[in-house]
């Protein structure tokens, strides 16, 4: 099953190593304004579990966004040249957009409001050229938040700059304290080991991982309460790893073997 996949993944490889090259080369440009909270939203947000979303969003360049979503079609397209009829619509449509369209997507739960699309597969291209145009503007906006935000006093299965629920998670090799990861802004936060991040199932009895032999540091999740899983990385069982996009793209086979099973991860999505 793993042989089969080589193919697929050094393909998905190719286009995300070079997504990430691109979105890398426009973190200097964006100019992002240090996030500041009033003692009373800080103390909510600790307290209450209040998105920090709700307070204060990423101040967007919109033409910069526009500019970088411009240059990932053109690598979707060269890495994706099955795709190059969908992406000339995306292309098109992206040239109509008007001001505050990128803002307006992250009101609307990281979605493009109602457009006439011609299929389902060209709607999801689009939200996903988006929200990787975003990228560059999410990650000076974490970069500036205080120290304290994922820390262990947020115990919650989502995250809590954006709210978007993890796709990836990894193990400390120091403690072994384990880390979930944001597909959507970047965030890291703390939650504790074997409690399922969905539907927060504590029951060590029904939440166990699997292993892979061919791919050793890694593990997969599994909830039998809810039928979610997660993948991770164990920095104990493995010398290195990519950032966390390549990761998630490099362990596609994990992705599904526990889709095999019977076990999802709500939300995932992936070019």
């Amino acid at each position: 099953m793993l042989s089969d996949l080589n193919d697929v993944v050094a393909q998905a490889m190719r286009l995300y190593t070079e997504l990430q090259e691109i979105k890398k080369a426009y973190v200097p440009q964006v100019k992002q304004a240090q996030p500041s909270f009033s003692k009373d939203e800080w103390k909510e947000h600790r307290e209450n579990g209040i998105l920090l979303f709700k307070y204060q969003k990423p101040v967007l360049d919109e033409v910069l966004c526009l500019r970088l979503a411009d240059e990932i079609c053109d690598c979707i397209k060269r890495n994706r040249p099955e795709l190059k009829d969908q992406v000339e619509s995306i292309v098109q449509i992206m040239d109509r957009v008007a001001d505050g369209f990128f803002s307006e997507f992250m009101q609307n739960d990281n979605r493009v409001s109602a457009t006439d699309f011609s299929s389902s597969q060209e709607e999801k291209l689009l939200n996903f050229v988006v929200g990787q145009a975003l990228h560059p503007s999410l990650e000076k906006y974490i970069s500036l938040l205080p120290q304290e935000v994922g820390d262990d006093q947020w115990q919650h299965g989502h995250c809590p700059v954006c709210g978007v629920m993890p796709n990836f998670s990894y193990l400390r090799q120091e403690d072994g304290k384990r880390y979930l990861i944001c597909p959507f802004c970047g965030q890291e936060w703390y939650y504790r080991n074997l409690v399922c991040p969905w539907c927060g199932n504590d029951d060590h009895k029904s939440i166990s991982y699997l292993e892979v032999v061919e791919m050793p540091g890694y593990e997969v999740y599994v909830c039998d309460n809810c039928h979610s899983y997660l993948k991770t990385y164990n920095a104990k069982k493995a010398a290195s790893h990519d950032d966390w996009v390549l990761e998630d793209v490099k362990t596609l086979a994990l992705d599904l073997i526990a889709q095999k099973r019977g076990y999802a991860c709500p939300g995932k999505q992936m070019m």
